[in-house]
Formats: C-alpha cells, structure tokens, sequence
C-alpha cells in the first residue's frame, strides 16, 4: 500500500452501502487469503458486484486497504468508547483504556490473521506507513485527555505529546508483545497502568 493512501483514505467518508459491501467483501478476503492474493475481481465476486461497480468506487486495490483499515480504526474507537467514555476520572480512564486497547488488539481477527498469515505485507502499513492511523489515534485520545482538563479535573499540559507517547507503547506492544510489560492478564495490566501510566498525566 502506497503511503498517501490512508491519508487519503482518512478524508474520505465511508457510508454508502455499496462501500460497505465492498469493503466487507475485501476484509473477508484479507483474512481468508491475505492482502496480496485478493484481486479487484475477488473482491467483486465476494461482494456480489461487477468489477466496474468496485473500480467506480475504490480506484485500485491500495484504496481498498487503505478503506479497510481506516474502517477498523474508526470501529476500534467507537468500541473503545463504549469501554471508556462513561468514566469521569481521568486516572481510572486512562487504566481501562490501556487495558481495552491491549485486550482489543490481542483479540483483532483481521490484524492478527495479517501478522500470521503475510507479515510482510502487513508490516509496512503497521510501520512506517502507519501515520495516519498513529494520527487518527493521537488524536482521539489528546481529545480525552483535553476534555478532562476543560472539565477541571486534569492539571493544564499538551495533550499531544502525552497521547503520543501512550499510542506509540500501544503500537510498540502490538508489534512486539513479549516483554516486561504485562498484556495478558487484565489486573496486572491495570497495575502497570495505574503505576507508569497514571503518574505521567497526573503529574
């Protein structure tokens, strides 16, 4: 996938059915027969469409990834919130929203069936073609954090810097899930959290 893909991909609204169809088509085939097996025309015949009608919709197959993944973004948010948006204190939303991440992304189908099944072709869009999605992410949750300090109850600094630092550990352990931080067992997930992560919001 070319990098101005995603970026692309992140300005263009994804609601029409025809879309949808496709798009479920090509995760489908992404998780059946990886990335580079699925042809514009599987996808077609998955979706049940013509392959003008796909074309038409997405210009080549790097469109269609870049949909897909963009949609599996903004669906893993919108399933975080559902997790995370009802809790007021800062603290305590910063600990379930490390574990949520942590939980949800061990569980990803589709990353997961990537990473198995052609690494290669996964790992550039994960790695130095993940901008976008480290932005989308960034962003989500600077916004978390800036609301706690509209609503009083965060001290004042730049969220940016800090939403990095704290999407990036997720991304570190999304590549590279051995190591000292815990990510299998959620109340020791909680503990790292509450003792490394908490400090550096709350000063």
């Amino acid at each position: 996938m070319t990098p101005g893909a995603l970026e692309g991909a992140l300005q263009r609204p994804i609601s029409e059915p025809a879309d949808d169809r496709v798009l479920d088509a090509a995760r489908e085939a992404f998780e059946d027969i990886g990335i580079q097996r699925t042809t514009m025309l599987e996808i077609a015949r998955r979706a049940g469409l013509g392959r003008a009608t796909v074309y038409r919709r997405f210009p080549d197959r790097d469109a269609v990834v870049a949909a897909v993944l963009l949609r599996e973004v903004r669906g893993f948010l919108a399933w975080l919130d559902e997790r995370i948006d009802h809790i007021e204190d800062p603290a305590e939303q910063t600990v379930e929203c490390f574990v949520a991440v942590v939980t949800g992304l061990r569980a990803h189908s589709l990353l997961n069936r990537l990473l198995t099944l052609e690494p290669a072709a996964a790992l550039p869009a994960l790695t130095v073609d993940a901008g976008a999605v480290l932005a989308a992410a960034r962003g989500y949750l600077a916004e978390k954090l800036r609301r706690h300090q509209q609503a009083g109850r965060l001290r004042r600094f730049d969220p940016e810097p800090v939403a990095e630092v704290f999407v990036r550990l997720a991304h570190s352990m999304l590549l590279t899930p051995h190591g000292c931080i815990p990510a299998e067992d959620d109340a020791r997930s909680r503990a790292f959290a509450r003792a490394h992560l908490v400090p550096v919001i709350a000063g």
